[in-house]
């Protein structure tokens, strides 16, 4: 009799310790921080939630997707070229470039005018002190009026493209995942 006790405890005891014994190892491993997730987007989300009427910035909500580059107070070659990738990068969208909207965010200070710009609408608007708006920053924005993903600023040209890819791949993504807009 106690030998089937002794079996049937341990029975129980080794059953228990199999179906705990993941869930203790994943809350080690996580508590531990020794996982590293994987993540697939190329641009910084922006958080907290920000919306464009927060920062100074009336648009008309039926505008869709947009895709805003905030315009430096010098715009050097740089920037010229990050326009011109970034244009390129909406004529890429294909079949999604209807939903989306390119624009350029221009200090209302700022009176240089960029060339070769027939894709992009211009929008003056305050940008001093607006810490989501970075200049020379792009930034994509839900037909909700949201502040979504944000890349930052690049100096060189093997940057520049990188970026515009990381921005094409992730524009690509939102859309192919969104409801709205």
């Amino acid at each position: 009799m106690e030998r089937s006790q002794l079996k049937g405890r341990v029975l129980l005891v080794s059953l228990i310790l199999i179906f705990a014994l993941p869930a203790i190892i994943a809350k080690l491993v996580l508590s531990q921080q020794w996982y590293t997730s994987g993540v697939t987007n190329f641009g910084e989300l922006i958080e907290p939630k920000t919306t464009l009427t927060s920062v100074g910035v009336d648009l008309l909500p039926e505008e869709g997707w947009l895709l805003a580059y905030v315009v430096p107070e010098n715009c050097t070659r740089v920037c010229e070229q990050q326009v011109h990738l970034l244009g390129q990068s909406y004529l890429a969208l294909g079949k999604y470039k209807e939903r989306v909207k390119p624009i350029l965010l221009i200090d209302k200070g700022n009176n240089d005018t960029l060339k070769d710009m027939d894709l992009f609408r211009e929008v003056r608007t305050d940008l001093t002190n607006n810490e989501p708006l970075l200049s020379s920053s792009v930034v994509i924005v839900d037909p909700l009026g949201q502040l979504v993903m944000r890349y930052q600023g690049v100096s060189t040209q093997a940057l520049l493209v990188k970026q515009s890819k990381g921005i094409l791949h992730d524009l690509r993504k939102l859309l192919k995942l969104s409801r709205v807009g």
